[in-house]
């Protein structure tokens, strides 16, 4: 498995390889890099499909101390540059969508595009924060994770059986205290709204209708904060994860947006 590494921490990844133009993607909480499937499986071999596993997630390694989005966004670019790539477009989904915002910060000329699902610019209220905190407890300390475990699906995929079922196995057979360090990344993170106009990147912003987790007005707000506005394209029927139970959609959005953007 391929990993790069940044001090203690080893950072893992997918990457379809190729020639075409590479876009990196950062999952949601809770889910890995395998969420970016369809994606691959779509976009391959026209783009390059770079997929990370998050700390806390998937085969990722890291010391347990801990960390913020910066970090993260910070461990992307380390696996770009293990890669030998000078620009990219990143993207992310929910937690990695936050990770995507802070790569374009931390390096703007890199940045050839920001693709954002189900993100917002801002931090958390006191009352999300704690609202959040037990949902993290619950998964960490559950004896009998079932409840919890289709809690987090209903809330985070929606969708089908068939949509859910990977990942309800997946996480029943995970070591579910991994999550909490990345849990309080989620909940301490802090608000980049002011910045968000350093971005002047083409942009796509993406929101599933019956996301509970970040409000249609976020994701306006981040969307026309941007230093080069963008419209919110909504996808009836999905979550947070549109990209995995409304590939079609998301994958034809994603194909035009990066067909336009400049070589």
């Amino acid at each position: 498995m391929p990993f790069a590494s940044r001090g203690s921490v080893k950072i893992h990844y997918t990457d379809t390889g190729g020639p075409g133009p590479a876009v990196v993607f950062g999952h949601s909480l809770f889910m890995d890099q395998e969420m970016f499937a369809p994606q691959m499986d779509a976009l391959a071999p026209d783009y390059r499909i770079i997929a990370i596993d998050s700390r806390g997630h998937g085969a990722s390694e890291d010391d347990e101390t801990p960390f913020s989005y910066w970090d993260l966004a910070r461990d992307a670019w380390a696996v770009v540059d293990e890669l030998g790539l000078e620009r990219v477009v990143v993207g992310g989904v929910a937690h990695g969508g936050f990770t995507a915002v802070r790569m374009a910060l931390l390096a703007r000329p890199r940045v050839a595009g920001l693709i954002v699902i189900g993100s917002s610019a801002e931090s958390m209220t006191p009352q999300r924060r704690a609202g959040y905190r037990e949902v993290l407890d619950m998964w960490a300390s559950s004896a009998i994770p079932g409840p919890t475990i289709r809690m987090v699906c209903s809330l985070m995929i929606g969708g089908t059986a068939a949509d859910q079922q990977p990942w309800r196995a997946k996480w029943a057979a995970a070591p579910r205290n991994r999550m909490r360090l990345a849990g309080e990344c989620l909940v301490n993170r802090d608000s980049v709204h002011e910045l968000l106009g350093d971005i002047d990147c083409p942009a796509l912003v993406i929101r599933g209708l019956a996301d509970q987790a970040t409000s249609a007005e976020e994701v306006a707000e981040l969307a026309a904060a941007l230093g080069s506005p963008a419209p919110v394209h909504t996808v009836a029927g999905a979550a947070m994860t549109p990209n995995l139970t409304h590939p079609g959609e998301v994958n034809a959005l994603l194909r035009e947006f990066l067909a336009a953007l400049p070589s």
